[in-house]
């Protein structure tokens, strides 16, 4: 059973003097998360979901190494959430990535997710766009369950390389709307607490570009009221995974303490403590986040 352990009067403060976004870097994201799944996977009872994320992770680390991106992605100098579905909604070219995510896929995987695989790579144009767009406006029960993982990632690997392009146009005031991704409009997956450039940073971690944004400690990451938020973990003040609650708007935010713990990654362990995330749906909270490996429910 979770516990309350700090409320906002008692939560660390920044000074905001801080880059305010962290442009991506897809192949070391990846091989991070790619090296955590593998861990995680011993002796897990979910070994073997673990075990195929870890073959589609490593498949993105070889997508960003080595797939044509095409050309840029135009997009308006400033303006707030330049890769988002509202200005690049007719983008279609992760598509060439998905095609050849699931050729790299098919040799390695079972006989049930080759099947799915295959049919997912036969599907018009047309419709993978649709459910492409569906999944980034956050519609995820209008694409068939088996498929949004896939799309997902090819579209991750798409647009975490052209992440870092708008961000040295990006305003202060652009970056002030931070319950979504500044450059592509997408949900977080938690929030990260960092160790450097100091300790206690905190940075959102985009579920789609895998871009990072910093947010103040103490704050809601939904509705920004700084009071009534609350922090909860297992049992230790010093926990490395924790969530933040808010009174206010019943929503929460995972948090992982890489200062803490420096092999936590946004997506694995979100993954890995999804009864965090059972415990607060009982109490009537409501997740704002989105885990790219679960994407089961509507936001």
């Amino acid at each position: 059973m979770t516990q309350a352990i700090l409320e906002a009067d008692q939560i660390p403060t920044q000074n905001l003097a801080i880059i305010p976004i962290l442009a991506p870097a897809p192949i070391a994201v990846y091989q991070k998360r790619a090296e955590r799944l593998a861990k995680l996977a011993i002796d897990s009872p979910m070994v073997d979901y673990l075990t195929l994320l870890e073959q589609l992770v490593n498949m993105q680390v070889s997508l960003a190494k080595n797939a044509d991106f095409g050309a840029m992605p135009s997009f308006v100098s400033g303006q707030e959430m330049p890769f988002s579905i509202e200005h690049c909604g007719d983008n279609q070219y992760w598509q060439v990535l998905l095609l050849e995510l699931i050729s790299g896929l098919l040799p390695v995987v079972s006989e049930q997710i080759a099947e799915v695989l295959q049919t997912l790579g036969q599907l018009d144009q047309a419709i993978l766009a649709d459910y492409g767009n569906a999944l980034r406006r956050g519609e995820f029960s209008r694409v068939p369950a088996q498929y949004s993982l896939f799309i997902w990632a090819a579209m991750s690997v798409y647009w975490s390389h052209w992440a870092a392009k708008p961000i040295p146009e990006l305003t202060h005031q652009v970056t002030d709307h931070k319950q979504l991704c500044p450059v592509c409009g997408s949900h977080p997956v938690v929030s990260m607490i960092k160790d450097k450039p100091r300790t206690g940073l905190r940075y959102l971690h985009c579920s789609l570009c895998e871009t990072e944004w910093h947010m103040v400690r103490a704050a809601c990451t939904v509705c920004d009221k700084d009071d009534k938020i609350y922090l909860w973990a297992e049992q230790e003040k010093q926990a490395s995974v924790r969530i933040e609650s808010c009174d206010h708007c019943h929503g929460y935010t995972k948090m992982l303490f890489t200062d803490i713990d420096p092999s936590l990654e946004a997506a694995v362990d979100d993954l890995a403590t999804m009864y965090f995330d059972q415990n607060m749906v009982e109490q009537g909270f409501t997740a704002t986040t989105v885990n790219p490996f679960v994407l089961a429910h509507e936001q």
